[in-house]
């Protein structure tokens, strides 16, 4: 999604951090038979590890189905850390979800024909999500910074991203349902990179080329003898 054409204009302005859990990139090796795949609360509570590693003050979270799932834990552990969250899609929140999510991270339209995922590395990370937390009930008390949820209306997650909307504090979240879509990071990206762009300058970040320009003048102007 980060490579769409859409996205152009965030990419010149914007650092994306991807994070890769364990044994989920291209051709990777089968995992330890022993190796415990980390839980998603211990995920969304450990993440701040790689932020510190490279000295990131602070991030606009982006993530998508059980990735939306981990950064709304992410959010809600590290407020401070985070400038708000952009959650795609989010489910597992009230049901459970996770052999959909095993097809998908499969799927023709997720991986490309040059990749490669391994399948079993991919069941434990499914297995760790099925046995994940819920955070529905959490999510009033402990979120604490600006959320817009995005769904596609055919997809099967808008029913938890309007529960999830109902729940947070009136003020800090927004929604946004796609009428005739179900993934919207494949079937609508531009209108994705639109709200993000959108969200984004609701926290005081991407200006607008005349807020830039407009800036630029004002410094030169203060900068003339």
């Amino acid at each position: 999604f980060a490579g769409d054409e859409s996205m152009q204009d965030i990419r010149k302005r914007a650092l994306f951090l991807h994070v890769s859990l364990p044994g989920q990139v291209n051709g990777a090796e089968d995992l330890p038979r022993d190796f415990i795949f980390p839980s998603m609360e211990a995920i969304g509570l450990n993440l701040i590890t790689v932020m510190d590693h490279l000295r990131i003050k602070q991030v606009v979270g982006l993530g998508d189905g059980a990735g939306a799932n981990i950064i709304l834990r992410f959010a809600m552990n590290h407020p401070s850390r985070v400038h708000g969250v952009l959650a795609i899609n989010t489910e597992g929140v009230i049901s459970s979800g996770y052999k959909e999510m095993f097809m998908d991270i499969l799927s023709p339209r997720t991986v490309r024909p040059e990749e490669e995922l391994n399948t079993k590395n991919v069941s434990k990370y499914c297995e760790a999500y099925k046995k994940r937390s819920e955070i529905l009930s959490k999510l009033k008390r402990r979120m604490k910074v600006d959320v817009l949820l995005l769904a596609g209306v055919s997809s099967t997650s808008v029913g938890d991203t309007e529960a999830m909307h109902k729940e947070i504090t009136p003020g800090l979240c927004s929604i946004i349902k796609l009428e005739e879509v179900d993934d919207p990071l494949v079937e609508a990206p531009e209108k994705v990179a639109e709200a993000l762009i959108l969200f984004c300058q609701g926290q005081g970040l991407l200006p607008t080329r005349k807020a830039q320009q407009a800036k630029a003048a004002m410094e030169q102007a203060g900068s003339c003898p």
